[in-house]
């Protein structure tokens, strides 16, 4: 696996890192900031379009001597916020650029809403970024997280910002040492700190999404090491994966979410299809099952996967076709809620795709139990 640096010097300008940990105070800005100086004295131009000291003494020494490009001032009644000045960060044109907090909202009235499409649009002006996220913003993950921990995210980023990364990398402490920190003050104020400890913060919670981090990053260098091994011949070892949503749109971001998550760890395309019968045209469903499939779909695209309408009365036989068309290696079906019985006497659309669909593997995840 290359380094940031041989990364750097292959592909100069437009490559993205991204630091990622499973929790604040587990020292992503410390890293970044710590390699942006590493980077800097080795003769690369560094500046900072945006890093969130969080008053630790130790963040707040390694910024000294990197150039600070000035954030930009928005006003919003009698408020003033801070935002990163992409503009001139673009016109400064710095080989690396620092760029904390990825998942962060900007403030209303921004060019782009979220920092990320900053970011992705400092990409596109040829300028390398170094950014830090906490797991639980990436999209695939975040109602896991919710339901597991019980705290909101507000803030999420939909993970082909990862795919796009040339490297992630995971800033890691142990739990004891984190906790620790967040005793001492040095992730949050004080008077957090007990109800932080007993929730969020507690060994159970920090071991569940010390997982999914460790798995992120993971994932991303099995990705990169498959795209170095297959190179231009890529397309030969690709596995796509094929997410089947039925009528019933209640637990389909459930499916979406499998099977793009799926298709991430392989590095391969993800499609949505829905099979639309003729009872189920626009013209025959009411206005609010229209809208929770559309959501669904709009679900998808931000998570990187196409959406196939099809139509037809015979489900089975146009997924199939659809497999096969598309060189479909995987499909995400849910769990039917028919029993057994009532399955072998309506039929069942999963058992004749299992039968036809020659050479597929097929997902059923079970929507009743969250899937996990």
């Amino acid at each position: 696996m290359k380094t940031f640096e041989e990364i750097l010097e292959s592909k100069r300008r437009g490559s993205l890192k991204i630091i990622i940990g499973y929790a604040a105070g587990v020292g992503k800005t410390y890293s970044m900031l710590k390699e942006a100086q590493t980077l800097k004295q080795r003769g690369f131009d560094v500046v900072i379009g945006y890093v969130e000291p969080h008053k630790r003494p130790e963040t707040q020494a390694l910024v000294a001597g990197l150039e600070q490009v000035e954030l930009k001032k928005c006003v919003i009644g009698t408020n003033e916020f801070l935002e990163m000045d992409v503009e001139a960060i673009i016109k400064r044109d710095p080989q690396i650029v620092l760029v904390d907090e990825l998942a962060h909202t900007n403030v209303v009235g921004s060019k782009n809403a979220k920092r990320y499409l900053d970011v992705l649009e400092i990409l596109d002006a040829e300028i390398n970024v170094i950014s830090t996220l906490n797991v639980q913003h990436l999209e695939s993950v975040s109602d896991r997280v919710v339901s597991a921990t019980k705290a909101p995210v507000f803030e999420r980023i939909p993970d082909k910002v990862l795919q796009i990364a040339q490297q992630i990398v995971m800033a890691d402490i142990s739990m004891e040492d984190l906790r620790e920190r967040l005793r001492l003050g040095k992730v949050y104020d004080k008077e957090k700190v007990d109800n932080a400890l007993a929730n969020f913060f507690s060994y159970h919670h920090l071991a569940f999404l010390r997982e999914i981090c460790l798995r992120e990053a993971a994932g991303n260098q099995f990705q990169k090491m498959q795209e170095s091994e297959f190179g231009d011949n890529k397309t030969f070892a690709e596995e796509a994966v094929m997410v089947a949503l039925s009528s019933d749109p209640t637990n389909a971001g459930m499916l979406i979410r499998k099977g793009t998550k799926l298709a991430s760890r392989l590095s391969s395309r993800v499609y949505v299809t829905y099979v639309q019968k003729k009872s189920e045209d626009p013209a025959h469903i009411d206005s609010q099952l229209q809208r929770k499939i559309q959501q669904n779909f709009d679900l998808a695209t931000k998570l990187g996967a196409e959406v196939k309408i099809l139509s037809g009365e015979k489900i089975s036989d146009i997924l199939v076709n659809f497999a096969l068309e598309n060189k479909i290696k995987h499909a995400v079906f849910g769990k039917s809620r028919l029993t057994p019985l009532r399955e072998r006497v309506r039929g069942s659309i999963l058992l004749e795709f299992i039968h036809d669909a020659v050479g597929v593997d097929v997902h059923i995840i079970n929507v009743e139990s969250g899937g996990k």
